[in-house]
């Protein structure tokens, strides 16, 4: 094969490598916004239940007194 084909043969090979890549970026931020969404509707915010845990203790010191 001569030096022409293998140029062509990775110009082909590059550009369609970087047409499948394009938005790629985005695609992975989106994906992760809407895991961790889902994730604080199923569990709840990650300081919600440290505030909830200490307004029990609070409320079972009171109790007690």
């Amino acid at each position: 094969m001569s030096l022409n084909k293998y140029v062509l043969m990775a110009v082909l090979a590059l550009g369609s490598s970087a047409a499948l890549a394009e938005g790629g970026a985005e695609r992975s931020r989106q994906f992760w916004e809407n895991f961790r969404l889902s994730q604080e509707q199923i569990h709840g915010k990650k300081d919600q239940a440290v505030a909830e845990s200490e307004r029990d203790s609070k409320q079972k010191q009171v109790a007690k007194e």
